[in-house]
């Protein structure tokens, strides 16, 4: 073997080694006023960037933290903690970032020093950016547009607006502050941010239709919902690269159903009921998708549903289809965390129910709280204003072991008031099963629901609501903190129970 042959087999890979980290993306952050425990940055696989599919760092106890991503293309990430979003960059291969958080300066919270830093300035001052809020900011931004009845004025008003976003960025790449990159994957951004704006303008006004709240006629609507597809489709490659990619093909897909193939919603409901919503929506995305969108949408989906903690046993059936059609899919070590809670959640189910957990008896003529609380024999009530579709009330139950035990030093009584729908009635009593909810339970029927947004004095009612009644029923505190407070709520108990 010749020498030169020889060199080459051992200097490569010292080569490649060195290849690798210059591909490197490095990510150096500060961290001021509070200290989080990890900072949580999206991962783009093949450039695709979605909320949940993340990794995290642990900041020192200075608030320093360092992050080394290996991109191949220019890729927004996201960074937050616990779905609450510091900020975004829109980040480039080999490149080097600093990022300054500060978590108790709202209006200076997150600065980005970089080649591009006057445009990761600009992008994070636009309001509707924030990716974790997801469709949320789809639909929240469409309701300006509900009222409108001219498809014309809907589609000025929105191109206004994305002139307006879109322009500061044009004069920066004009004047080359902002890479070529940049500014193409920001275009993408706000081209489909206001495209699927238009889908959710469409998609309510079908909804709104059933009740003739509708402003759009269905043949407006249908036009404009056809025409966003036309303009953007969904095969455009670099649709791949918007974070808003799951939730403008979550609307064309409801579009496809909905207007082309006119399924009703007593049927989508129906399969609700039977537990085959979930596969029957994944089995509609296979007909229209395929390769990496269609792996991409098929893993979003499930995260998307599974963190909304209803423990629906189809997801773990559709989890292990996932992982049948995708074995080496870099998606499923995401999914895995969010599936071991279902299968734990349902094998739960076949254990005896806590004897300290009891069901109040003749729900259907209980109307009101002071009802419910009757023959209770309490001297004061705990309740707890809850849902199985309210993830904030569940995240609350983590604490309930402490708060347990202050309600039997004080000597009052656990009660938990359900508003869930009578569709969900199974759900409700499998999570109280689930969660071990110790105390007395009601699943709210029409009038008992009306009277406790009577009492709350909204109609609006915000969940999870907690609030203490004397042994009658008469309200003695409205709002009163809840487990995850429990030194507060104590000082709260204190007051009026000393």
């Amino acid at each position: 073997m010749k020498l030169s042959q020889l060199l080459l087999i051992i200097l490569l890979p010292a080569f490649a080694i060195c290849q690798q980290k210059k591909s490197e993306t490095t990510i150096t952050g500060k961290i001021t006023g509070k200290i989080p425990e990890t900072i949580e940055y999206t991962l783009p696989v093949n450039g695709i960037d979605y909320f949940g599919f993340t990794n995290s760092v642990q900041p020192d106890s200075l608030g320093n933290f360092q992050i080394k991503l290996p991109l191949n293309k220019t890729s927004f990430i996201e960074l937050s903690t616990n779905y609450k979003s510091y900020g975004t960059l829109i980040t480039e291969p080999k490149m080097n970032y600093k990022v300054y958080i500060n978590t108790e300066n709202q209006e200076n919270k997150f600065i980005v020093t970089s080649k591009n830093e006057k445009g990761q300035q600009l992008y994070n001052k636009i309001p509707n950016r924030n990716m974790i809020v997801g469709e949320g900011h789809f639909e929240l931004q469409s309701q300006a547009y509900l009222k409108d009845s001219v498809i014309a004025d809907i589609k000025q008003k929105t191109e206004q607006r994305r002139e307006i976003e879109i322009a500061e960025f044009k004069k920066l790449l004009k004047n080359k502050i902002i890479s070529k990159d940049f500014y193409a994957l920001v275009q993408t951004d706000r081209d489909y941010f206001y495209k699927g704006m238009h889908g959710s303008v469409s998609f309510i006004n079908y909804l709104n239709t059933a009740q003739n709240k509708n402003a759009l006629t269905k043949e407006q609507y249908t036009e404009l919902w056809s025409s966003i597809f036309v303009s953007n489709p969904i095969t455009n490659p670099e649709l791949l690269s918007s974070p808003w990619f799951f939730y403008y093909i979550q609307n064309y897909l409801r579009y496809k159903e909905l207007i082309i193939e006119a399924t009703s919603t007593a049927s989508l409901a129906e399969l609700h009921k039977q537990g085959l919503i979930h596969t029957h929506n994944i089995n509609n995305a296979k007909k229209y998708l395929s390769g990496q969108q269609l792996e991409y949408y098929f893993a979003a989906y499930i995260y998307y549903e599974a963190i909304n903690k209803n423990y629906e046993k189809e997801l773990i059936a559709l989890f292990e289809q996932f992982k049948t059609e995708y074995p080496s899919s870099a998606y499923t070590t995401f999914l895995e965390p969010l599936i071991i809670p279902i299968i734990t959640f349902h094998k739960k189910q076949v254990e005896p129910l806590n004897e300290k957990t009891k069901f109040i008896d003749n729900a259907a003529g209980i109307n009101s709280v002071k009802d419910a609380l009757k023959g209770l024999n309490g001297k004061q009530y705990y309740i707890d204003i809850w849902a199985t579709w309210c993830g904030p009330c569940k995240a609350e139950f983590k604490n309930n072991t402490k708060l347990y035990q202050l309600l039997k030093s004080k000597n009052i009584t656990m009660v938990y008031i359900s508003i869930d729908k009578e569709s969900r009635e199974n759900q409700w009593k499998d999570m109280i099963h689930f969660y071990n909810l110790e105390g007395y339970h009601i699943r709210a029927n029409e009038k008992l629901d009306a009277n406790l947004r009577n009492l709350y004095g909204n109609q609006s009612m915000g969940i999870p609501w907690h609030f203490l009644t004397d042994e009658n029923g008469n309200i003695i505190k409205k709002s009163v903190s809840g487990p995850s407070e429990i030194e507060n709520l104590e000082k709260q108990l204190n007051e009026t129970n000393p």
